[in-house]
């Protein structure tokens, strides 16, 4: 299971982490890696990476887009799902899981997230080389009604304080 943490237009969010003692202090028991569009990191379990998001809440404010949780067989979902299957205890994900949005990565930064209509099935093929990174995530009925913006942030760019 890993944590990817995607990375604002315009930052280097491998760079930023290294170069901040707090955040190097944070990491010291994991091993980031480099990812087109962000940083991943290795985590045992659900709790480990909620854990890790919520130390890493400060730098997610400020140099992320969104943070996903990808499962083994390569299936990803937002933080907010992975809260609610964490905490709430009732959301099973299954392979016909209804709110799904398709991810693109170009040169490193996200370009969209658009929701896949019901019953979709040939963009979801996921794509991962250095220019072109193309994947489904699986996020709450909130996160796929809602409009396209990261759950992180609120529609005005600033930060919901309740979020993390």
């Amino acid at each position: 299971m890993n944590v990817f943490f995607l990375q604002r237009n315009g930052i280097n969010l491998y760079q930023t982490l290294h170069a901040s003692e707090t955040s190097r202090n944070i990491l010291r028991f994991y091993h980031p890696k480099e990812r087109a569009g962000g940083v991943t990191i290795p985590i045992d379990s659900l709790v480990s990476g909620l854990s890790l998001a919520g130390e890493m809440r400060w730098y997610i404010r400020r140099y992320m887009q969104d943070v996903l949780f990808e499962f083994p067989g390569k299936n990803f979902c937002t933080l907010a799902l992975a809260r609610q299957i964490y905490y709430d205890r009732e959301i099973k994900p299954r392979e016909e899981w209804p709110f799904r949005r398709l991810y693109v990565i170009r040169n490193g930064h996200l370009a969209s997230s658009e929701p896949i209509t019901h019953g979709v099935t040939g963009s979801e093929t996921p794509v991962f080389s250095p220019d072109l990174t193309r994947f489904v995530v699986w996020g709450t009925e909130a996160e796929y009604l809602g409009p396209v913006k990261s759950a992180l942030h609120n529609e005005e760019g600033r930060d919901e304080d309740s979020e993390l």
